[in-house]
């Protein structure tokens, strides 16, 4: 048994994660320490927030490359959205790992705008610039929560994820042998044969034929 926050880490490490970029935060304690004590994760201190995430999604544009950002609750969360929204407009995709207040102290539906210490939604206000945002609330499902991640972040066009994760799910034990995981979906992105044969034809009967190739080209 032992703790979500190191599951997080050892499951990202074994996917080929090698560097982490953050700045430490008390409502990131565990996630944090997590990082320290994982022999296979370099971890990156920057001075702040939005120098994590854009030195992440500068990394996940090198070849074979995945960048990960750890910050802590509140002003941790919106320092960094800025750069997980350009890596969103870019296609470029990135993991972003986001400590939270205990859930007791989550406002929920309390009416009120904020109740645990440095507290934000921080689903609502990401979800608009990613491909997959959750709150971890049952510390079972997060294998399932990190395999959709990881997923969603590098199939079909590429884009930023976001885990959240409470404090007391951090620090909460799990055994991995018990944890279920995440069924992939069939793949749909094949395209005909007689699209290319068409699409061939077309450019061998252009006299003066341009290609347009977007940065979706590149990462593909």
């Amino acid at each position: 048994m032992y703790r979500v926050a190191d599951y997080i880490f050892d499951f990202l490490s074994q996917a080929g994660i090698g560097h982490v970029f953050l700045l430490p935060g008390g409502g990131a304690m565990h996630l944090v320490d997590a990082v320290g004590k994982n022999d296979s994760i370099h971890y990156v201190p920057t001075h702040h927030e939005q120098a994590a995430g854009i030195a992440a999604e500068a990394y996940s544009r090198l070849p074979g490359k995945l960048g990960c950002v750890l910050v802590t609750t509140g002003p941790g969360v919106t320092n960094v959205m800025t750069p997980v929204a350009g890596a969103w407009i870019d296609s470029v995709p990135m993991i972003v790992v986001s400590g939270q207040v205990k859930r007791a102290d989550l406002m929920s539906d309390s009416g009120v705008r904020q109740m645990g210490p440095q507290e934000v939604d921080t689903e609502s206000l990401v979800d608009p610039i990613t491909k997959y945002s959750v709150t971890v609330m049952d510390a079972s499902k997060i294998r399932y929560h990190l395999e959709r991640a990881l997923f969603e972040a590098t199939t079909g066009r590429p884009g930023p994820v976001w885990i959240d994760v409470p404090l007391d799910i951090q620090g909460a034990e799990v055994d991995p042998a018990s944890l279920k995981g995440f069924d992939r979906p069939a793949d749909t992105t094949t395209v005909s044969p007689d699209v290319i044969e068409s699409l061939v034809a077309a450019v061998g009967e252009a006299e003066r034929p341009l290609l347009f190739a977007g940065h979706g080209v590149r990462l593909a």
